[in-house]
């Protein structure tokens, strides 16, 4: 299981995801948008991907687990779960589903979220202006 960070076009803000390997090729993207489509309200959304995400825009993918193929269902479940209330953003509702997911066991992380975000989020600054794209396994994750 992946964070992904992409580019929203500002310095300041970026886009942040979950994504989800379920098989070779084969993926799903969890997430929560913000678009004229929802009414400029935050909705919660899953996609599914073929192949490796390769969004333009995608700057960092930092993995945070492996997950049991037979934990693939209740993940999607818990994560559709995670609360929306205000404030919210996609940013923070990943930062809300991580502290969720460690409590609960799904994933085992050796930091505090916020470091997570720190580490992504350093990565995506810095691959920005070059335009380049990176993964790197996070330092805060049971390997």
């Amino acid at each position: 299981m992946f964070i992904s960070v992409s580019d929203l076009g500002s310095d300041i803000q970026f886009h942040w995801a979950f994504y989800l390997v379920q098989s070779r090729g084969q993926g799903i993207m969890f997430h929560m948008i913000n678009s004229i489509e929802t009414g400029n309200r935050w909705q919660y959304q899953t996609k599914p991907v073929t192949g490796i995400p390769n969004s333009l825009n995608l700057l960092v993918a930092v993995k945070i687990a492996v997950m049991d193929p037979a934990l693939h269902s209740a993940l999607a479940d818990r994560l559709a779960a995670v609360p929306d209330t205000p404030p919210i953003t996609c940013r923070l509702w990943l930062k809300r589903a991580l502290l969720e997911l460690d409590e609960e066991g799904y994933i085992q992380l050796t930091g505090r979220v916020d470091n997570i975000e720190q580490e992504a989020l350093i990565e995506a600054a810095e691959n920005q202006p070059q335009r380049i794209r990176t993964g790197l396994c996070s330092r805060y994750r049971v390997v």
